[in-house]
C-alpha cells in the first residue's frame, strides 16, 4: 500500500506481503491435473525426453488462460504434445480414452491427437486456489483501520491480465477503483526500470522484519534464565545471544536515513564481530529464537584497549533502500567499518 506525496514520491503504508498465488500457481494446478490424467510416469518422461514440447505445452497454456472468464462456457481447447499421449500408452496399463471413461469425464474431457478439450468448469478450477488466497489476503489488508482511505487498486503482472482475477478483485474491493494498465504483465518490469533510474521515487518504506543485533546483556535473575548466564572478560555477569532491536516489523523508515546510534563494547581478547538478525516477531528476546535468522556479520578486529571505556563502539543502521547499510565506529581509534546487506 502506498500514498502519493505532494512531490510525486511514494510513501509505503503497508509492508509487502502475500504468498505464491500468481500465474505460476495456476500453471502448477494445470500440470497437476494433466499428471492425474496422463500419469506421473508419462509426464516425467515428457520432461526428461522432450523438454521442448513440455515448454510448448506451458507456453500454449500461458496464452489460453488469460481468456478464461466467468462467462466462458462450452469447452476450452488446449494443445498438448502427441508424445505425451504416446508416453501414456507405454507407461500406463489403460489407454487415455479408457482412463477418461473410468474417471467419469466423458462429457467434460475430449482428446484427439494434439487437441485436448476440457469443460470451462474444469479450466476455472485451476484458478480457484490462487484466486481465493489472493482475494482473502487483499480483503484482510483492506479491513485494517489504517487502510480506510485506500481508494485505488492497481492490478499488474501476468496474473492481473486474467479476466477471472480481474472480476474477483473488482467484486472484493467494492467501491474502490480498480486500474488495470495496458500490458499489465509488463508493468512490473517497467516499474523496476524506472526505479533503477529514480531510486528515490519511494521516500519511505515499511520494514518487512524486526531487525536487531546479537549482544550480551547484564544478567538480571528476575528476567533471564540462569543457564544462559556467564561471566565475561570484564568480570560482569552477562546473558549471551540477546536480541538488541533496531527497528520493529511494520515500522515506517525514511529511505537512506540512519537510525539512532547503538553503543557496544568490544571483546578484550580475540576478534570482535557484530552480527545482525531479522525476525518475524515484533519483540524477540534471543537471537536463538525460531523466528530469527542471521543476515550479516561485521568483523571489528582486535580491541584497542583494556577497559570497557577504551573499547566502546557505536553502530548505525540505515534502512529503506534495497540494501541495509551498517556502519560501526570504534570510538578510541575513530576507525569506521561499513557493511552493506543486499536484500533483493
Amino acid at each position: 500500500m502506498h500514498e502519493k506525496n505532494l512531490d510525486g514520491t511514494l510513501k509505503e503504508l503497508h509492508r509487502a506481503s502475500g504468498g505464491p498465488w500468481g500465474g505460476t500457481c495456476v500453471d502448477d494446478a494445470y500440470i497437476a491435473w494433466l499428471t492425474k490424467l496422463f500419469g506421473v510416469k508419462a509426464m516425467e518422461k515428457l520432461k526428461r525426453e522432450a523438454m521442448g514440447e513440455y515448454i510448448d505445452l506451458l507456453r500454449e497454456f500461458e496464452n489460453k488462460k488469460r481468456n478464461i472468464a466467468t462467462t466462458t462456457d462450452g469447452q476450452v481447447t488446449l494443445r498438448v504434445s502427441v508424445a505425451l499421449k504416446e508416453y501414456q500408452e507405454k507407461c500406463e496399463e489403460e489407454t487415455i480414452e479408457a482412463k477418461i471413461a473410468r474417471l467419469n469425464l466423458n462429457k467434460e474431457v475430449k482428446i484427439h491427437r494434439d487437441k485436448l478439450r476440457v469443460s470451462a468448469d474444469i479450466a476455472r478450477s485451476w484458478f480457484q486456489e490462487p484466486k481465493d488466497n489472493t482475494i482473502r489476503h487483499i480483503s484482510g489488508i483492506l479491513a485494517e483501520p489504517e487502510m480506510a482511505d485506500v481508494n485505488t487498486i492497481l492490478l499488474v503482472g501476468g496474473f492481473g491480465e486474467c479476466q477471472l482475477v480481474q472480476e474477483a478483485v473488482k467484486k472484493a474491493v467494492g467501491r474502490r477503483t480498480v486500474v488495470i494498465p495496458d500490458e499489465a504483465g509488463l508493468a512490473v518490469l517497467k516499474g523496476a526500470v524506472r526505479f533503477g533510474h529514480q531510486p528515490r521515487i519511494v521516500s519511505s518504506r515499511c520494514v518487512k522484519y524486526t531487525y536487531g543485533f546479537g549482544v550480551n546483556r547484564l544478567f538480571d535473575e528476575s528476567k533471564h534464565p540462569a543457564e544462559k548466564m556467564h561471566v565475561d572478560e570484564y568480570g560482569d555477569k552477562c546473558i549471551q545471544d540477546c536480541f538488541q532491536k533496531i527497528v520493529e516489523i511494520g515500522s515506517s523508515v525514511e529511505v537512506g536515513k540512519y537510525m539512532p546510534a547503538i553503543k557496544g563494547i568490544m571483546r578484550k581478547t580475540g576478534t570482535t564481530s557484530s552480527t545482525i538478525y531479522a525476525s518475524t516477531e515484533r519483540d524477540p528476546k534471543f537471537t536463538t529464537d525460531p523466528s530469527c535468522r542471521k543476515i550479516g556479520e561485521l568483523l571489528l578486529g582486535m580491541a584497542p584497549g583494556e577497559t570497557e571505556e577504551e573499547n566502546r563502539f557505536e553502530k548505525n543502521v540505515a534502512f529503506g533502500d534495497t540494501e541495509i547499510k551498517v556502519t560501526i565506529k570504534i570510538l578510541k581509534t575513530g576507525q569506521v567499518l561499513t557493511k552493506i546487506l543486499d536484500c533483493l
